[in-house]
């Protein structure tokens, strides 16, 4: 790799288009910046990142019935720059856009508030718990890890750590990566509506 210079807009996005004749809209929430790289933040990060995808999915999916499927991806990365990014992506009825996004947002704001029930806690434990057996399994997963941790110079025996650090998982932590890593003043929104027919 090599650092073109690219970088993220700064500020809070809103983009709206206008294309395509079915009757559906699409909904893209990101957040990005700094990041402190450690191990320890990257798994505050994406245990974070759990919770919110099972809050989301249970209230947007289950709860108001207004998507299929809700995807939230976050990943942090080393290089070119310490940053992170965190994805939001569902679709909808383009009259429920509205509706929905601040359901979106009322999540993301009650995780800054106060930190998860307990219930939450074991389910993201129990998610890792499941993804690690599975892993161990696995020759791409021992691949892919030596050669993350050699080439970020980390020690590679941190991988039999990592159990423990499920273990030791607390509501606390998911918290305060939520008020760290969703900056409102940086966010970007855009969303696809079904192009509009002239009068």
């Amino acid at each position: 790799w090599r650092d073109v210079g690219m970088m993220r807009p700064k500020g809070v996005i809103t983009k709206q288009v206008f294309k395509g004749i079915e009757p559906k809209s699409m909904v893209q929430i990101a957040f990005h910046g700094p990041f402190e790289w450690t191990r320890q933040n990257r798994y505050d990060f994406q245990s974070m990142i759990e919770v919110l995808r099972i809050k989301l999915r249970e209230v947007l999916r289950e709860d108001k019935g207004g998507v299929y499927g809700v995807q939230v991806v976050g990943a942090p990365s080393l290089y070119p720059r310490k940053e992170y990014s965190i994805n939001i992506g569902f679709g909808c009825a383009p009259e429920r856009v509205d509706e929905l996004v601040n359901a979106v947002m009322q999540q993301i704001d009650t995780l800054k508030l106060k930190k998860p029930d307990e219930s939450y806690i074991e389910k993201v434990k129990e998610i890792q718990r499941r993804e690690r057996e599975v892993n161990l399994k696995e020759n791409r997963f021992w691949v892919n890890s030596f050669r993350t941790y050699y080439a970020n110079n980390e020690n590679p025996e941190d991988i039999f750590e990592h159990s423990k650090m499920i273990d030791s998982l607390q509501g606390a932590a998911m918290q305060q990566a939520a008020k760290k890593y969703f900056d409102m003043k940086d966010m970007a929104k855009a969303v696809l509506y079904p192009e509009k027919k002239p009068n």
